[in-house]
C-alpha cells in the first residue's frame, strides 16, 4: 500500500509541476527536460506515442515523441549484471513473443558516484546494476524500411561516469539537422558498466574469462543494433561507433580485440579524443592491485585477494556498499572522479597484448574508415591552475605515468621549453597564472590524446588497416563551456575535453553555457559535417584524408613526414590545412602556423617512440 501511495504522490507531484512550469512560462526545452529527467507530466499534450513494431520477433516498442524527434529510451540489450552475473560478459535479453517493451522514459545509470559532475552536466540519482540498456533516437515517422544510416554514441567519462541518458548527450540536435540536410539517420546511445563493476580483474576473473566487462557490454550492444536496428528503420550494414575520450579509446580496443580475428560489429568510427593511450600501464598490475584493496576494505579477501573465494564474496556485497567504498576509493587516488582507476586491461583474451603492440602488428579489424581527433586544451583539467615550477609540471601526469625514467623526463620538459607558453598568460581573465600551468596543459594533452591519436592513426594506416584517404583528422578549437568554467573559476581552462560534444551533436541549448546565434551557427556546420561521414563515408569535400600525400618510403617510417586535418572553429573557422616536418614556425596561413606552434612532429615522436611507449605502458 505504502507504494501505492508513494507512486499515486509523485504522480500528482510530477504533474502539478508539469502544470507550474506551464504557468511559470518556461521554456519548451527545459519543459522538456524536466519530462526526460524527473517524469514531469506535460499538460494538455495529445499527441499519440510512436511505436515499433518488429514482426520477425513479435516485439512492440512504445516511446515518446518531442517535436520532429522520436525517442526510444531504457531498451535492454543485456540481463541484470547483479549477483551472480557481477564482473561477468553480459547475457544477451531475448523478449518474449508478444512483448510490448515500454521505451517512455530514461533507465538507471551503471553503477557509479552519485550527485553533480560538472553545471552542464546531468545529476546522478539513479543507478542499479539492472542498467545494461540503450536509447534510440530517430526522425519523426521514419518507416520500417527506411534503412537509415546508423551512429552509436559510446560515453566517456574515464571508465568511471556517464550514461546514454546523459543530458551532455542529447541527440535531438543532431536528429533534425540532418533531416533539414538530407542526410537522415538514426541515433543509439549505450549505457556500459563502468569501474569497479565494469573493470575489476583478479586471477579468478582471468581464468573465468570474466574480465573487461565493459568492453564485453560495448560489443553485446552494438550486437543488438545489428540484429535489432532494421525494425527502428536503420541499416545494420551502415553503422558508425561514436566514442569521445575513453569511448574512443574503447572503439580502438575493439578494433585491436581478439587480435581482429572477430572483427567488430559495426562499418565505421569516429574516435573524439581518445585512443590506446588513454589505457595506460595496460599490462601492469595496477588495476589488479586496485581490486585487491577494495576487495579487502569491503572484508573479502581472507587469505588471497586472488581466489575464487574473493571473487565469490564480492558478487554477494550489496551494490550501494560496492559502489560507495569503489567510487571512494578511486576518487581519492584519483580525483576528482576516480578516472584510471579501474579501466580494461591485458587480460589474454580480449586484449592478448598491449594495445600499441597489437596496432603495429597489424593485429587488428581491417577497412574500417576513421574519424579521429582532439581538442585544442584537452590537457587542462590535468593540472592545477596553481603550478608554477618543473617538477610540479612533471607531478600532473605522475599519478598515471609512474614509470617515467629521469631521462625521458628531462626531455618532455626540454621539448615543452617554458617560454613557448608564456603568450598564453591572460592576466585580466585568468588571474594570477604561471605559464607553467600551461605547459603542463599542453603536455597532458599531448600524453594522453594527441600523441597516442597521431599513433593510432598512422599505424593503423601503415599496417593495412585502411587506405590512405579514409583516415581523416580534425582538431577542435571552440567552447560553449565559457560560461560555466568562469562560474567553476576555471576560464583557464579554455576549449577543454568535452569541448567539441555540444558541436558533434548540434545541442541547440545547453545550460549554462554559450547559446549565442554564432556558437549554434557553428554547432550545425560542425554537425553537418560529421553527420556526412556517418552517412556517406566522407565528411566533406575539402576535408583533406590524414596522409594523403605519403609515399610508401614514407610509409615506412615510424612517425608520418606531413599530415593534413580539418581545423574546426577558432579564429580561424572551419578549414582544412596541412604541415610537414620540414615546414617552419612562421610560414603558410595564420591556421597552419597556429598548429605548427604545437611542434606536433618532434612531440609526438619522441612521445610514441619505442622507449616511451614502453615506460607509459601502451
Amino acid at each position: 500500500m505504502a507504494g501505492r501511495v508513494f507512486s499515486l504522490s509523485f504522480g500528482l507531484g510530477a504533474f502539478l509541476l508539469g502544470l507550474t512550469a506551464v504557468y511559470l512560462g518556461l521554456s519548451q526545452d527545459r519543459l522538456l527536460h524536466l519530462k526526460d529527467e524527473y517524469g514531469v507530466i506535460l499538460p494538455f499534450s495529445h499527441e499519440s506515442p510512436p511505436v515499433v513494431i518488429d514482426l520477425a520477433k513479435d516485439i512492440k516498442y512504445v516511446g515518446s515523441r518531442e517535436h520532429e524527434v522520436e525517442h526510444f529510451q531504457n531498451i535492454f540489450y543485456g540481463e541484470d549484471t547483479s549477483g551472480v552475473r557481477r564482473f561477468a560478459p553480459p547475457i544477451a535479453v531475448q523478449p518474449l513473443k508478444g512483448s510490448t517493451i515500454d521505451a517512455t522514459r530514461p533507465g538507471a545509470w551503471c553503477p557509479q558516484g552519485l550527485g553533480d559532475v560538472f553545471p552542464f552536466t546531468s545529476r546522478v540519482a539513479n543507478i542499479s546494476e539492472n542498467c545494461l540498456s540503450l536509447r534510440v533516437a530517430r526522425p519523426g515517422d521514419t518507416k520500417p524500411d527506411a534503412k537509415l544510416p546508423v551512429m552509436v554514441w559510446i560515453h566517456g567519462g574515464g571508465h568511471a561516469l556517464g550514461s546514454a541518458s546523459e543530458i551532455l548527450y542529447k541527440p535531438d540536435g543532431l536528429v533534425k539537422q540532418a533531416v533539414a540536410d538530407g542526410q537522415p539517420l538514426i541515433f543509439v546511445a549505450i549505457n556500459y558498466r563502468l569501474g569497479f563493476f565494469g573493470f575489476a580483474i583478479s586471477k579468478a576473473l582471468i581464468d573465468a574469462k570474466q574480465t573487461n566487462a565493459g568492453l564485453h557490454d560495448q560489443r553485446r550492444a552494438l550486437e543488438w543494433v545489428r540484429d535489432n536496428i532494421e525494425a527502428f528503420g536503420g541499416d545494420p550494414d551502415k553503422v558508425t561507433a561514436v566514442g569521445q575520450s575513453v569511448g574512443a579509446a574503447d572503439i580502438s580496443l575493439h578494433l585491436a580485440s581478439y587480435e581482429g580475428k572477430r572483427g567488430v560489429p559495426f562499418q565505421q568510427a569516429i574516435m573524439m579524443s581518445g585512443s590506446p593511450g588513454l589505457n595506460f600501464n595496460t599490462k601492469s598490475d595496477l588495476v589488479a592491485n586496485n581490486t585487491a584493496a577494495v576487495a579487502r576494505e569491503v572484508g573479502c579477501v581472507e587469505n588471497d585477494s586472488q581466489s575464487v573465494e574473493t571473487l565469490n564474496c564480492l558478487r554477494k556485497v550489496s551494490i550501494e556498499t560496492l559502489a560507495n567504498i569503489s567510487v571512494s576509493t578511486a576518487r581519492a587516488a584519483r580525483p576528482p572522479f576516480g578516472e584510471a582507476f579501474f579501466y580494461p586491461m591485458y587480460d589474454g583474451d580480449i586484449l592478448t597484448d598491449r594495445p600499441s603492440r597489437l596496432v603495429r602488428a597489424g593485429k587488428f579489424t581491417r577497412g574500417i574508415p576513421i574519424i579521429a581527433s582532439w581538442v585544442s586544451n584537452d590537457g587542462a583539467w590535468y593540472a592545477a591552475p596553481t603550478i608554477s615550477t618543473d617538477q610540479e609540471v612533471l607531478d600532473t601526469f605522475g599519478l598515471w605515468l609512474y614509470a617515467l625514467s629521469e631521462p625521458t623526463k628531462a626531455r618532455l620538459l626540454e621539448l615543452y621549453p617554458i617560454e613557448d607558453f608564456e603568450g598564453m598568460v591572460r592576466l585580466d581573465y585568468d588571474g594570477s597564472i604561471s605559464p607553467q600551468y600551461y605547459r603542463a596543459a599542453q603536455l597532458n594533452r599531448d600524453l594522453w590524446f594527441t600523441c597516442p591519436i597521431l599513433e593510432f592513426a598512422w599505424q593503423y594506416v601503415r599496417n593495412g588497416g585502411v587506405e590512405k584517404s579514409h583516415m581523416h583528422l580534425y582538431e577542435h578549437n571552440s567552447t560553449r563551456y565559457a560560461p560555466s568554467f568562469e562560474m567553476m573559476g576555471v576560464q583557464m581552462w579554455r576549449v577543454a575535453h568535452l569541448s567539441d560534444i555540444p558541436y558533434v551533436l548540434n545541442a541547440q541549448h545547453l545550460e549554462r553555457a554559450d547559446n549565442s546565434e554564432k556558437q549554434l551557427q557553428l554547432s550545425k556546420a560542425i554537425s553537418t559535417k560529421i553527420v556526412k561521414f556517418v552517412t556517406s563515408g566522407v565528411p566533406e569535400d575539402r576535408w583533406p584524408a590524414a596522409f594523403a600525400n605519403a609515399t610508401m618510403g614514407d610509409l615506412k617510417g615510424e612517425f608520418p613526414n606531413k599530415l593534413s586535418l580539418q581545423l574546426l572553429g577558432g579564429p580561424h573557422h572551419n578549414m582544412p590545412i596541412t604541415i610537414d616536418k620540414s615546414g617552419d614556425e612562421d610560414t603558410g596561413t595564420a591556421a597552419e602556423q597556429a598548429v605548427r606552434w604545437e611542434k606536433l612532429f618532434g612531440r609526438c615522436e619522441f612521445i610514441n617512440s619505442d622507449k616511451v611507449r614502453a615506460e607509459i605502458g601502451t
